[in-house]
């Protein structure tokens, strides 16, 4: 990817919806630009989105699905368990996106196993939105898809934490768990996201 792909949003001033709808809108904007520029005839766009608990993953998938029709899979339906952040990470890859086959295990969170197969079509646009989304492998099976465009999407720790246990308030015993996940995968495997949004 060329660097002069990468466009960073980095939000100032007060954290207001009214902000936050602007950025989300020119990120979106950012998003089709690129899958516009660099799409494939015939073949499917990929839109991976990471970043940690919290930062707003799944609402930009549910926007940018609104605007384009696209599919979204999210990586909480197959992580395995509260110590499954690498792993599942490692099934966008291995399943979510291959050529044969492609799909996931959901996980059953109550039972901690594996329950039902979702299907994925190769031929669909899809967003994969989950931390650990962004990887040298999940990029490099995208690319064979079709195209590829990355999201990063991060903000301030405390207010991603409210945001998360507003949200589900049972992730509170295992937040800093899978926070000391994130923090690997942020400095281990992610790499370099072509758009990032970091809001305060």
């Amino acid at each position: 990817m060329q660097d002069t792909d990468r466009t960073d949003h980095r939000e100032g001033g007060k954290d207001t919806a009214q902000t936050h709808a602007a950025e989300m809108d020119r990120l979106l904007n950012d998003v089709l630009s690129l899958a516009a520029a660099r799409k494939r005839p015939m073949r499917p766009v990929t839109v991976l989105i990471d970043g940690p608990s919290g930062a707003g993953k799944t609402w930009t998938a549910a926007a940018l699905a609104e605007r384009t029709g696209w599919r979204v899979v999210h990586l909480d339906e197959f992580y395995p368990g509260w110590h499954g952040l690498e792993e599942g990470s490692a099934m966008v890859a291995e399943q979510v996106l291959r050529e044969n086959n492609p799909g996931y295990w959901r996980w059953d969170w109550e039972a901690n196993a594996p329950k039902d197969w979702a299907s994925v079509d190769e031929r669909d646009d899809l967003i994969v939105e989950g931390v650990g989304s962004v990887t040298e492998a999940t990029v490099d099976v995208a690319k064979q898809r079709g195209c590829v465009v990355t999201v990063r999407i991060d903000g301030p720790r405390e207010k991603r934490r409210e945001r998360a246990l507003e949200r589900d308030p049972g992730y509170e015993e295992w937040f800093e768990t899978w926070e000391r996940q994130e923090k690997e995968h942020f400095a281990e495997r992610a790499v370099e996201a072509d758009l990032t949004w970091e809001w305060r």
